[in-house]
This record gives structure tokens, sequence and C-alpha cells, in this order.
């Protein structure tokens, strides 16, 4: 603060007249550092663009995504409506009310909830149009090109003659273009869950190379960081995709320097250690609810269901040949994706530097090895020791997914190969250009013969081929002018609009997708109504999640692979609508399609002013809740599953309880032992974490919901806590043990999660320190 002190700052500011240069090298490389973040700034807008391009339905508001809808109108879109909305509430979503009669919520991977983008969105945009699950398509598509640009852009300045900016930017463009509009973000448009987990991939790896290169704690914690992150968007397949490419390069590293495998092997642990604790409050639930759903182990056949077949490795080479999308695609194997990362990639990728041997581009290759081995499913072995050998890996179906993983090895190295062109003979590059003309022309060829069916495509084979063969020759063409001016721009255009136009139409909509959730008039006149009440769907134009969005209570929903089994086995078999067992869903309301009764007399018309569905009362449906004094009690679900499908069966007097359900035994109250009195029961408060019923029964009963029973529900009468029996096979009761007036409470208050949230709140907490602490140790 002294002129003296100014007089020094001024010289260290501004340039020596004597010397003639700066005086503070660090001004001069600041200004540097600057210009360099302005030219990567505007590509990552020019990502941004082109992910604009890529998407024109959503951008120019000319169509929608995807095509069909698919499971982002669904069923993706009407879960995060319904966490939304509780938000908006002032309530945390822990449970779901809305569908298949109760299900947990914050429990389901797929919901997302504590997915810090999707909590922003939820808390700006509580409405939720459809346009913004459109857009955070669009944003985490190019938040998959931007983390990859970043990426190549650090293993490029790492090197050790990095490139010139001329070929490292446009290298690393290509590169996020690549990955960008890989095959699996085109094929999983719909599966928002999906792209967003993926997207995360190359942010994470380039944390952990960064830690596992410089020996950094704090990057290994910020790789466990973002990978915990990723975890908590929902996919359980693709996090375990994640997991094995973060794996695979630390044991590459512990092979490649064994003496420093004690500090590797404890950054590596501290990885995932970090991204368990970030992601607990969402993995602990959905470990506890993996067990009580149909997925908890599948049987082979059914993990290895959508294997990427050998002949489809032709898709590698163009994505035309057996049919692009859904519309076009015609081989006789289930769709999945065919990892097409474009033409142009592979030309690039095959001219990165694998000379030295424990390069990162070797690794590269191991890693897209295995993720295609992975990928073949039940045609190699290695999915079965992994289904065999690997926790959780029996609970997944769809290895073809596990091309992401190619996908992105082959995106990475066609940065590395585009920005090593200066440095290659012509001939270099055109000897892979042509073998790889001839090799793909072949492979191509020979999948296409070996698919039954394949004489009626031969136009397919010929586009695809023909194209795939252009594409090469014109990337060689111009790879080998190494030193024009252009050659880099004309790269990066090439490898764009060969993804672009390969991609961009495929899953384009021209109808609108949420016809099915356009039902005003229904939805206010079941509002209208007192409840609590459910309603049933046996309507094709209503939307089978549609409850979710609009807070109402269906005892269906869309096929959710992480539906409870128990209540989807009882509802399986109810029979036909109108059945004792179906009544006591208490469905008082079912929609159905335009004059087309759901059932008998017993289903009343009572709205019909929607143009496309009906609303129908059923006079026999039961309440919610009930008083039962005759009891039978079994010790194991199928013994429950034949009782109540017993020919004598009534719920409405008998209640089936499962004696392991709870810690006591319920006690048997007899029928004849019960004295007459008076019999009620009301709701005095309903919500979908927590209700309170007064009953007066004149005797010990049982009080039995029609609400689905689950690890979490406890249960207090008149104060004191008392045990949550199963019921009737998937249900809940409680038992009233005197006669009189009596409260019963009933509150979702699982376990599972608040050990979760535990653990993600210490892991914050101690993230936190420690950074506050390593940020005031510099300053």
């Amino acid at each position: 603060c002294t002129v003296r002190g100014w007089h020094a700052c001024a010289r260290i500011a501004w340039p020596s007249r004597r010397r003639g240069r700066w005086l503070a090298p660090s001004v001069g490389g600041l200004g540097q550092a600057v210009r360099h973040a302005r030219a990567d700034l505007c590509t990552l807008a020019g990502l941004a663009l082109l992910a604009g391009v890529f998407f024109w339905p959503v951008t120019l508001g000319l169509g929608w995504i995807p095509r069909g809808g698919g499971d982002l109108v669904s069923f993706l879109w009407p879960t995060y409506s319904y966490a939304a909305e509780a938000l908006r509430a002032g309530r945390l979503p822990l449970w779901n009310h809305s569908l298949y009669s109760g299900a947990p919520f914050a429990a389901d991977n797929q919901s997302g909830l504590f997915y810090p983008i999707y909590l922003l969105v939820f808390l700006l945009r509580p409405g939720l149009p459809y346009q913004v699950m459109e857009w955070l398509v669009v944003g985490h598509v190019w938040l998959a090109g931007a983390g990859l640009f970043v990426l190549v852009r650090r293993l490029l300045a790492e090197a050790g003659q990095p490139p010139a900016r001329r070929w490292a930017i446009p290298a690393a463009l290509a590169a996020a273009a690549a990955y960008m509009f890989s095959d699996v973000f085109v094929t999983h448009v719909g599966n928002l869950n999906i792209v967003a987990v993926s997207a995360w991939l190359p942010w994470v790896f380039l944390a952990l190379h960064r830690g596992l290169e410089q020996r950094s704690a704090g990057w290994c914690a910020a790789a466990g960081l973002g990978f915990g992150t990723a975890a908590l968007a929902g996919h359980a397949q693709m996090t375990l995709a994640l997991a094995a490419a973060l794996g695979l390069y630390g044991l590459w590293h512990l092979a490649r320097t064994p003496r420093q495998a004690p500090r590797l092997a404890a950054l590596l642990g501290l990885v995932f250690a970090v991204a368990m604790g970030v992601s607990a409050v969402s993995v602990v639930p959905a470990v506890e609810m993996m067990g009580y759903t149909a997925r908890a182990r599948l049987a082979y056949p059914e993990a290895a269901e959508y294997s990427l077949p050998w002949a489809g490795l032709a898709g590698f080479v163009s994505p035309l040949i057996f049919g692009r999308g859904a519309a076009g695609f015609w081989a006789p194997w289930a769709r999945v994706g065919l990892g097409y990362a474009g033409a142009v990639t592979l030309l690039l990728a095959g001219l990165a530097p694998f000379r030295a041997r424990w390069g990162l581009p070797r690794y590269l290759l191991l890693l897209s090895a295995f993720g295609l081995l992975v990928a073949l499913g039940a045609n190699t072995p290695v999915h079965r020791l992994l289904y065999l050998a690997v926790p959780g890996f029996a609970s997944l179906r769809v290895p073809a997914r596990f091309v992401l993983l190619p996908d992105f090895a082959l995106a990475v190295l066609a940065g590395l190969g585009l920005a090593r062109l200066p440095t290659l003979p012509a001939r270099r590059v055109w000897a892979w250009g042509l073998g790889l003309v001839a090799g793909g022309l072949v492979l191509a060829a020979t999948a296409w013969a070996t698919v039954p069916g394949h004489q009626a495509h031969t136009r397919a084979l010929g586009w695809g081929t023909g194209l795939a063969g252009a594409l090469l020759l014109a990337g060689a063409a111009a790879a080998a002018r190494r030193s024009g001016r252009w050659t880099p721009a004309v790269l990066v255009v090439l490898a764009c609009a060969d993804l672009v136009g390969h991609g961009a139409w495929v899953e384009v909509e021209r109808n609108d997708p949420t016809r099915g959730f356009q039902h005003p008039g229904v939805v206010a006149y079941l509002r209208e109504q007192p409840g609590p009440l459910r309603i049933d769907n046996a309507s094709g134009a209503w939307s089978p999640d549609a409850a979710a969005r609009f807070g109402l209570e269906d005892i269906g929903g869309i096929s959710n692979p992480l539906a409870l089994s128990a209540y989807q086995t009882y509802l399986g078999a109810v029979g036909p609508r109108g059945s004792p067992l179906y009544n006591f869903l208490n469905a008082q309301f079912v929609i159905a399609d335009k004059g087309q009764p759901p059932g008998d007399s017993a289903f009343v018309p009572v709205f019909a002013e929607d143009p496309q569905v009906d609303v129908y009362l059923n006079t026999l449906a039961q309440p919610r809740v009930r008083l039962v004094q005759a009891v039978e009690v079994v010790t194991r679900g199928e013994q429950a599953f034949g009782a109540i499908h017993a020919p004598d069966f009534d719920p409405e007097g008998v209640v089936v309880l499962d004696a392991t359900s709870a810690a006591a035994r319920p006690p048997v109250v007899l029928a004849s032992a019960t004295a007459a009195g008076e019999r009620t029961l009301f709701y005095t408060a309903y919500a979908p974490e927590a209700y309170r019923v007064v009953a007066r029964t004149p005797g010990p009963s049982y009080v039995v919901f029609s609400e689905v029973w689950y690890p979490g529900w406890r249960a207090w009468i008149d104060g004191v806590e008392t045990p949550v029996y199963r019921a009737n096979f998937a249900f809940r009761a409680v038992h009233v043990p005197a006669a009189g007036e009596h409260t019963i409470v009933m509150r979702f208050d699982p376990a599972a999660w608040k050990l979760g949230l535990a653990m993600t709140l210490l892991t914050l907490a101690t993230l936190g320190v420690w950074g506050g602490a390593r940020l005031a140790r510099r300053a």
C-alpha cells in the first residue's frame, strides 16, 4: 500500500523499457492461457451447435425424439414428473403411491431422484414439460462430447512432443463427435438414464488418468466423485460398464509399475470408496430392493438376451447393412446397438501411436476387446464368467450395451491418430486406409451373407458398403495430405458429416408421443372424487404410467424390470375384472377405450366426455382398509399364494398372514370369539409416506390394507409400535389386540435409505473438509 510497494508491483506488471521484455513471465503465460482457453471454449460451443444440428427436431421444433416415444415418454417422463411434483409439494418421494398399488420410489435407481442435474431441473421446472426431457437428452449428449474433447486435449498436451494447436483442437473435436454420436447414444436416445451415465465416462476417466499418472489422491477423489454422480443418474448396467473401464485401467497401471502397486491400489480403492459413498443414498436402498424384484438373479438365458451376434460386428463398418433404426432393421435377431462410431473414426483410430508397450493406446485396444467380448454375450464364454463371478452381473440383461467401451476407445484413439498425422508418411496412411476398405467390405459381405433372409436386402448391403468405402477413401485421401493447411478441418468435417448423416434421422418422431397423457377431462373428473382411490387401465389410448404424472393412483403401470415380484405375481393371477382378488385392490374406476366396457354389469359408465376413452365405476370394489377377524397363518410365500387362490377364500372375511414377515408371530384371532358391536374404519390423514386410520372394533381384529408390503413400513397403534405383517401374499396388516377405538399410524421409514443418506453425507463432508484444507494450505 506504500508508494514503494506500488512501484514494485508496477515493475512486475508492466514491461521494463530498459530490458524491452516482460519482467513477469507468469503474466504473459496467463494471456496465452486465456487465448488457449478461448479457443477451447469456442470449440465446446461448436460441439453444442453440432448437437443442435444432430437433434434438429428438438432444436427447430419440427418433431420429437425418440421414434415412438420409447421409455423417455412412457416411463421416464412420468417417473421424473412424480419426483418433481413431490419436491414442489415439499416432500421427499421415498414411496410411489401412484403405480403398482404402491412401490419404493427412491430405492428404484431408475428414478434418478438424487442425480444433481435432475434435482436442479425438478426444482426449476416442477411441471416438467416433455420438451425438458428432450433437452436433457441433448444436454447429456453434449456433456459426453465435451468430456471426450477435454480428455483428448489433455492427453495430447501430455505427449512428449505435443502437436500444434492447428492439429490438437481438430483432433479433440473429431474424437468428441465420434463419441457423442456413436451407436450407444443414437440407439438409446429414448433411454435418458443410459445416455446420462455414459456421458460421464470421459470425465471420470480423465480424473482417474491424472490421479494415477501423478499419484494424486485429489484427482482420484475427483474421479470417485464423478463416478458416484454418474451412478446417481440411474442405470446399473452402464454404471457397471464405467466401473469396468476404471478398474481395468487401474489394473493396467498396476501391471505397468508393480513396484508401486500398494500406492496405486490405495488410489484405485479411494476412487471406488468415494464413488460408493457419494452414491450410497441411492445404491444402498437399491441393493435392498433388488432382492424383492424378479431381477434379483436372472437365469442365464434371460441375462444373455439381446447379445450382439457375431454378424453384428459388421455394424462397426456400416450401420446400414442390417437396416438403421427400429423402422429399417431387418435382421432376425432382436435389435441392439451395433457399435458404429464412424468409418472415418475407424480410419483415424488405426493411425494412433501403438508402439509404446505400456502406452494408453494399447490399453484402449484392450478395453475395446473386453467390451466387445462382453457385448457378444452368450456367443463367448466371457459374459458367462462375469455372470457367475461378478456381484450384480446376474441381474442385468442386454449385454450388447457394452459396445459403449469400444466406442469410447475408438473415439479417443481417433483423436490421437488425427493429431499424429503430421509425423506419418502418406504411404502408411494409404496402406491402412485401403486395407481397412478391403477388410471392411469382406467382413460386411460375409456377415450379411450368413444372416437368413439376406437375399431380400441386397440394396442395404450396397448402400452400406458403398458409403463406408467412399468415406474411408475420402478420409485416406484427406489424411495423406498431411501438409495441407486445411487437412485437419477437412477430416473433422468428414467425420462429423459421416456421423450426423448416419444418425440424425434415425430417432425422429413426427407424431406427438405424449398423446396418451392428453386426457384433461378424465384427469379432472378423477381428481374430483373423494379419496384415496385407485384406477385400473384397460385402454390403449391412456398411457400406462399416466397416473404418476397426474398424482392419481393405479393398480398397474408400464412393465418395470424393478417392480416388486410378489405384487406382480398377485396382479397376474387375480383373474377377470370383478373377481374377489381383483376387487380387493380397491380399483374403483376403470379407464377403457371408447365404447368397450372392461367387464360385466358391475362396471357402470360414469364419464364419457373424452373422445377416446370412457371411465367406468367398479361397484364391487372393496375399500382400501378393512377389519378382519378370521386369520390363516403360513410360513412360505407359496403357501400364501395357494391359500388366497383356494375356492372358498374371501378377502373380506379372512386374511392370510406370513409368519416370517415380522419378528413376532401373528396372533390367531377366531371369528367365533369376536363379540358383536360397532365396526368402523376411516382415514384421518393420508399421504404417500404416512397415513392415519381410526378403527372401532368390538374385539381383537386385524386391520388389513390393500397397500403393498415392503420392509421399512412401520406401524403404531395408540402410540405403541406394532409389527406390520405381510398379508394376502403381497399386502399389509396390523393386529389390534383389544376392542374399542384405536388410532393406527403407518409410516414408511426405511433403515436402508437412512444408512445410505448417512454414508453420502459423511462422504461429502469428508471431501469438503479435505478439499478446504488443501486449498487453505495452498493459500
